[in-house]
This record gives C-alpha cells, sequence and structure tokens, in this order.
C-alpha cells in the first residue's frame, strides 16, 4: 500500500489544474479538426454503404 504525504497530494492538485487548463476549448492552437480532416470525414461517409443482410445482420461495403 502507497502513503503520500498531503504536501504530495497539494502538488498533485496543482499539477493537475497547470495541466486541466491545456485541455479547455482555444487553448491549445490546434483545437478544431483541419478542413482536411473535415472534407476526409465526408468523402469516406459518402463511399460508406451499410445494407441489412438476411444471414448477418449488416454488412459494412466502402464503394471506392
Amino acid at each position: 500500500m502507497l502513503n503520500f504525504t498531503l504536501d504530495e497530494l497539494s502538488d498533485f492538485t496543482r499539477k493537475e489544474e497547470e495541466m486541466m487548463k491545456g485541455l479547455k476549448p482555444g487553448a491549445l492552437p490546434h483545437s478544431e479538426p483541419s478542413d482536411q480532416s473535415i472534407q476526409n470525414i465526408l468523402a469516406y461517409s459518402k463511399a460508406l454503404s451499410v445494407r441489412r443482410s438476411k444471414h448477418l445482420r449488416h454488412v459494412r461495403l466502402v464503394l471506392n
């Protein structure tokens, strides 16, 4: 069993708060997906075909 002092817990909490600040929206330089990423996702969604099957539940195909 590990034991921690109150000072160690305080340091951990302070460091955790600093790390969480970096995760808030807008805090990171690339907080939004690039236009290319969005275009790739849209192209994939257009090429994806999901159909019901008598023998299988669904059949997924990429039509490219």
